[in-house]
């Protein structure tokens, strides 16, 4: 095989399809009192629609390549970053450029191989975004947005949708892009919500380690998971009865409120909550 380019290693499929792009950008419906955020902006198909919208757009670049393109045609009301977004303080960032009154808005057309990994600098600013629109690779879309019963059901899942309301807005075909991808793709809004919904915010990294753990074998029931990582059997049997819950589910088959009362009880921050259905 040959060298790859570096249009493949960093993953860039640009998007051209002016259909898609005006669906983007009616989706995340940026204001004259927005500041919006957009990672990844490639040869600028998306930031020059979504800039005569905005008040203003920070554009972060990582392909060197592409930076003195975008600062040549940047029109007033848009500043180009060069620099990789997983390396950089985001929120660094929209504080330096931020003005006082304005609604912070993240968009873009996400290289595949990171996707994941900017999920969870969205979380790192959810505080400070009112909403985001990204365009993943389907399969990841799908992830996102996944509820109890779903193989795609996760941890991650569950951690996103705490804070968002994610919502899978509209599938894109390889068509749309240049070069092409191999699979399709799909657009995904994130509304901020005004309270987490499933667990409070200081309690993150415990209990996404709890998921992890139960999620962790997924063939394996919900039990034999928590049994793994050394729960006492005793206790465990305790609150699946109390919630009535069969012994034989997996995690993947319950809300996540109903994870978080079973993390509560065997870490010992609860007692036994009242009783109620389990799915």
């Amino acid at each position: 095989m040959g060298r790859k380019t570096r249009r493949q290693l960093l993953g860039q499929h640009f998007l051209h399809e002016k259909r898609i792009l005006l669906k983007i950008v009616e989706a995340l419906e940026p204001g004259p009192e927005d500041l919006v955020v957009e990672i990844g902006p490639g040869q600028g198909a998306l930031t020059f629609p979504l800039a005569r919208r905005a008040g203003r757009l920070l554009a972060i670049e990582k392909d060197y390549s592409l930076v003195e393109g975008l600062e040549k045609k940047r029109p007033d009301n848009v500043e180009v970053i060069s620099g990789d977004i997983l390396k950089l303080d985001l929120a660094k960032i929209i504080g330096r450029y931020r003005r006082d009154g304005e609604t912070v808005k993240l968009a873009g057309n996400l290289p595949y191989h990171i996707s994941s990994q900017v999920l969870f600098v969205l979380l790192e600013v959810k505080a400070l975004v009112e909403r985001a629109v990204f365009l993943f690779q389907k399969e990841v879309a799908q992830r996102i947005t996944a509820g109890p019963g779903s193989k795609k059901y996760s941890p991650l899942s569950i951690l996103l949708q705490n804070y968002f309301d994610c919502r899978l807005l509209f599938q894109v075909g390889p068509g749309a892009f240049s070069p092409p991808p191999r699979v399709d793709s799909a657009c995904i809004l994130f509304q901020t919500r005004t309270q987490p919904v499933f667990f409070p915010a200081e309690l993150e990294q415990d209990f996404f380690a709890f998921l992890k753990i139960i999620f962790g074998q997924r063939r394996k029931t919900l039990v034999r998971n928590l049994e793994g990582a050394g729960y006492q059997k005793e206790k465990i049997n305790k609150i699946l009865k109390n919630l009535s819950i069969e012994e034989k589910i997996r995690a993947e088959d319950l809300q996540p409120a109903i994870l978080f009362a079973i993390y509560e009880y065997l870490k010992g921050r609860k007692f036994l909550p009242e009783n109620h259905p389990g799915r």
